[in-house]
């Protein structure tokens, strides 16, 4: 996989190399660029952070709790961490869904929206964005790159602009709540998926016992086992999705050594197979 991973002086890790790619900017945040051609629905993701999804090309369409949302050519999605959603990206007339996104840490986001005690829907569409909007938001989705040498401050600074240009439209996310366990553990899980994690290993990095988390989870409503297999999945969609990495090299970054196992996995979890995503099974849609 280390071709398709490189890394900067700056911290930034760029996941892909060609159309798709994920940046992920530690203490500052991520970003990625979408490109899918074939239209598929995706049940049960859930964001783990703050995101802002701007549509280049098709339209995106999201289902939660409280509703649903469409955006399309030059509109935003804003969602907000924690939230459990259903997708479903469809291609424009040139055959291609095309997005870009970028999200907050946590911390970020209480400079900003603290002192604001109202906040915005949990999933909410920003229609009509002007040209000023946009370019904000180019500029803190090239920040994360890092490949000039950009400061993280600086970059910072980039992506706080734009939750000042949402605020001016009256929207603002919510400052980061409690963390409950599952959100703890499934935090701990995502800095390695394709680690064999254990229960014992994560206990300890959560200071508490096995029984413990076990029970605590339970009050959730999630075992271990269940957290562990979506979380992989979780990364796998984000790898698939955002970059060009070969199934194989997803595979292993998600804990499997066989690629047909992943497959078999992921399409058990999903509907569908890795390779749909990429349009590489045309007419095998679901």
């Amino acid at each position: 996989m280390e071709s398709a991973m490189t890394g900067s002086a700056t911290g930034t890790v760029r996941l892909g190399t060609g159309p798709r790619t994920m940046l992920v900017r530690p203490g500052v945040g991520a970003a990625g660029h979408v490109v899918q051609r074939t239209d598929l629905a995706t049940h049960r993701v859930v964001v783990e952070q703050a995101s802002l999804i701007l549509v280049e090309d098709g339209c995106k369409r999201i289902h939660w709790s409280g509703g649903e949302c469409v955006a399309r050519v030059g509109e935003a999605l804003s969602v907000q961490a924690g939230e459990v959603v259903d997708f479903a990206n469809t291609p424009g007339r040139s055959g291609t869904y095309r997005a870009l996104w970028i999200c907050w840490q946590p911390e970020l986001l209480m400079a900003i929206n603290a002192l604001h005690p109202s906040h915005g829907p949990r999933v909410a569409r920003h229609a009509a964005l002007d040209e000023a909007f946009r370019a904000s938001f180019h500029r803190a989705f090239d920040g994360m790159d890092g490949a000039d040498g950009l400061p993280a401050s600086v970059a910072i600074h980039r992506l706080q602009e734009v939750l000042l240009w949402l605020g001016e439209r009256g929207f603002h996310f919510p400052p980061p709540g409690p963390v409950s366990i599952g959100q703890r553990v499934r935090r701990l899980l995502s800095a390695d998926p394709s680690a064999e994690w254990s229960m014992e290993q994560v206990a300890h990095e959560t200071a508490t016992s096995v029984p413990t988390l076990r029970r605590k989870l339970a009050t959730e409503g999630v075992a271990f086992r269940e957290l562990l297999h979506d979380v992989r999945m979780s990364h796998a969609l984000a790898l698939l999705e955002n970059t060009d990495v070969p199934v194989l090299h997803v595979a292993l970054a998600t804990g499997y050594a066989s690629a047909s196992r992943f497959s078999a996995r992921f399409r058990a979890r999903f509907g569908y197979l890795p390779t749909d995503i990429r349009g590489q099974n045309r007419g095998h849609r679901r």
